[in-house]
């Protein structure tokens, strides 16, 4: 489901009151995460990624494991939770790639995703919303949840900026720093403004009781005139891949990274397995499989395999 353009001024009709959030707009690339709780799969603002894609987006490939790992897990949580749930989309924006400070190293092998705003010198995915596809119809989270179910599995939402009346948040200018390196712990930069902020209801909507949800962009207007913000290059992966495995390799590896192998693991191991141990015997499993999948894995990359794995491991282990 691709997400629906954001206006930068209402329609027609009356607008909804009650409480809304401002939230920081991010100068990224659109990718959603969409999920039934088994597997994942990476979708652009233009469509599904297809498998080597996962290394020219970016350098995606760098960061997948965990978060599709992290959206799976969110959605296995909102399946138990709500009836009917048949596929959940959650939105982001991938950022990142650079970071000009003289205090702050640079991480080899990335291009920014996007310039004149600096995120962080690794990429990092931030997510701003996410439906939920039940049997009653569509449904958007509010934000409180997002960020809990989000921050439940390693991952963070774009900033909150606010939280209140919609007239009261538009009242603020649209010129201010971002705060997204300050939330990942990074010394401030000087004249780092934000792209602007965007408006929408604080908690869930509903679509089949609502009708279309209304969101709001306040942009700020140097992000359309001055080139600074429109200087990204297409990536370039290096030849091994931007995890260290060809894309399609860490796609194949990815997929086999479900709930259900977890669970098994736990059942080899017993209910007083160390997580680490359990990691590790998921992710032996895993390459053994895979390697009998397509006809042998070398030394090399079972072991890039293994760590680029590792994290998105011990999120389903953590959330099962």
């Amino acid at each position: 489901m691709r997400y629906p353009k954001i206006p930068q001024k209402f329609g027609d009709g009356p607008v909804p009151g009650g409480v809304w959030v401002a939230e920081e707009k991010v100068h990224g690339a659109n990718l959603a995460i969409v999920t039934d709780g088994e597997r994942a799969r990476a979708a652009s603002r233009r469509g599904p990624l297809e498998e080597e894609a996962l290394d020219a987006f970016f350098g995606l490939a760098r960061i997948w494991a965990e978060l599709a790992a992290g959206a799976v897990a969110v959605a296995r949580g909102l399946i138990r939770d709500l009836e009917g749930v048949a596929e959940v989309v959650v939105y982001g924006e991938l950022a990142g790639g650079r970071y000009p400070h003289p205090d702050v190293p640079v991480v080899d092998g990335l291009v920014p995703v996007q310039t004149g705003v600096w995120y962080a010198p690794d990429l990092v995915w931030l997510g701003f919303d996410a439906v939920v596809r039940t049997s009653s119809g569509v449904l958007w989270l509010g934000r409180a949840e997002l960020e809990e179910r989000l921050s439940g599995v390693g991952l963070r939402c774009v900033p909150l900026l606010g939280r209140g009346r919609r007239n009261e948040l538009r009242e603020p200018a649209v010129e201010f720093p971002t705060r997204v390196p300050a939330m990942l712990g990074l010394p401030e930069l000087p004249g780092n403004r934000a792209e602007g902020y965007v408006l929408k209801p604080a908690g869930s909507w509903a679509s089949w009781e609502k009708g279309e949800r209304p969101v709001l962009k306040v942009k700020h207007p140097a992000f359309a005139e001055d080139a600074r913000y429109n200087g990204a290059r297409p990536f370039v992966p290096p030849p091994g891949g931007a995890a260290g495995v060809a894309g399609w390799l860490l796609a194949e590896a990815v997929d086999r990274l479900t709930p259900a192998r977890v669970a098994a693991g736990r059942s080899k191991l017993g209910p007083a397995a160390r997580p680490e141990e359990l990691a590790a015997e998921v992710i032996e499993d895993l390459l053994t499989d895979l390697a009998d999948d397509i006809g042998g894995l070398s030394e090399p990359d079972r072991t890039r395999l293994a760590a680029v794995l590792l994290p998105g491991a011990r999120v389903l282990i953590g959330s099962a």
